[in-house]
């Protein structure tokens, strides 16, 4: 895959060792090109960690959770006193960290940010200003979720919830680049109605989507209405209904990795595949048909079927190696599952980074957060595979 303008500058920037927020709107490679700087950073002998918000986030990163790198409080509003003080092996390993890369920056707080920095200080390292920092992310996609509670304490400090309102932010110099190279759509006038609301303006183009007939995987603000749409089809099926139990070890909370702990499935229900496979062209959100057959399990799409193979995903969280001059990722948990999940309907949370060919939207219970309306309709890869379904 060539790289455009913007994702050239932006690896010049950060090999230079620039601090720099990467955003752009939705499918324009933001995760390509991050994947691509840290190759070559750790090639230039740079100890690097990846780091994000959420779980599946930090998975898709290849990395650790902000809360579990730093010993955060998940709970409440970050203050000085409110951090932690770290075990000595952490600390040292934290202090050795040359680049910080931190993925879904739609989703940090500033307290957090702020948190990390102080949580370094309070150990007697050196702050986040002493490091390289890469954000990542689209702020016109989903924020971090706050309460009201929550949300009144971070108001007495801060005069925003981006992550960019934090007491550290000025300190890192950082340098914006944006990629303006839509690659998952190519339809201008689609693409330019999405621009519409993501700068959160209404688009009445997108009124011409209005129908009653879902095709293609649905997308849903809350997780009842998918919960309803997957039942539904699995007892639209005749036949009985197959069950897969994943095997958990660790310490691990299985949904950072999307995959479900227990799978009900019958021949012919509807499936997601959840990974990209290394021996045929299925990719993560490949949608087809599940089919069992003399003890054997496949998806078929579009008309060939492709063997289902139990995979395993670990957690790792980073520690110094046995020199304690470099870092590395250490296992502290797994789950072995089937790769797919029932694909009748999606939540709009859970399809952030996905791309499909057709997608329903269903907002007959509407949106509950900022950018969840432009995170959907940006999944799809262009008008004629849209439907939005109201009340």
């Amino acid at each position: 895959m060539s790289l455009s303008t913007k994702q050239s500058d932006f690896l010049d920037a950060v090999l230079a060792g620039q601090n720099v927020f990467l955003t752009g709107k939705a499918g324009t490679g933001k995760t390509f090109v991050v994947k691509e700087a840290m190759r070559l950073m750790k090639a230039n002998g740079k100890k690097i960690i990846a780091i994000a918000p959420t779980g599946i986030a930090a998975n898709n990163l290849g990395g650790q959770t902000i809360h579990s790198m730093f010993g955060l409080n998940p709970f409440g509003v970050m203050n000085f006193e409110a951090c932690n003080f770290l075990k000595g092996t952490k600390r040292r390993m934290l202090d050795l960290v040359d680049v910080i890369l931190i993925d879904e920056v739609s989703m940090l707080r500033p307290d957090i940010l702020d948190g990390m920095h102080w949580t370094l200080l309070k150990n007697g390292c050196c702050g986040l200003n002493t490091k390289q920092l890469v954000f990542i992310g689209d702020l016109k996609q989903l924020p971090a979720v706050l309460n009201d509670n929550s949300r009144s304490i971070l108001y007495r400090t801060y005069n925003g919830e981006e992550f960019f309102e934090a007491k550290v932010y000025p300190q890192l110099a950082t340098e914006t680049i944006e990629l303006d190279e839509v690659l998952r759509q190519n339809d201008e006038e689609f693409i330019n109605n999405l621009n519409i609301i993501r700068e959160g303006g209404k688009a009445p183009y997108f009124h011409q989507f209005i129908g009653t007939q879902p095709k293609g995987v649905i997308l849903a603000p809350h997780n009842a209405t998918v919960d309803k749409y997957n039942k539904a089809g699995l007892e639209s099926l005749k036949g009985d209904v197959i069950t897969f139990d994943a095997k958990v070890t660790g310490n691990i909370n299985a949904d950072d990795f999307n995959l479900p702990t227990k799978i009900n499935v019958k021949n012919g229900a509807k499936i997601m595949y959840l990974v990209n496979s290394k021996d045929n062209d299925l990719v993560n959100g490949s949608i087809g048909t599940f089919v069992s057959h003399e003890g054997c399990h496949y998806i078929n799409v579009n008309g060939v079927d492709f063997a289902l193979n139990q995979v395993e995903f670990t957690k790792k969280e980073y520690v110094l190696n046995a020199d304690k001059t470099d870092l590395e990722l250490q296992v502290v948990g797994s789950i072995e599952q089937y790769p797919f999940k029932l694909a009748y309907a999606l939540s709009i949370h859970k399809s952030q980074g996905l791309t499909f060919e057709e997608v329903t939207i269903d907002l007959t219970r509407p949106c509950f957060a900022p950018g969840q309306f432009y995170v959907a309709v940006s999944r799809v890869t262009g008008p004629s595979g849209l439907t939005i379904i109201t009340n």
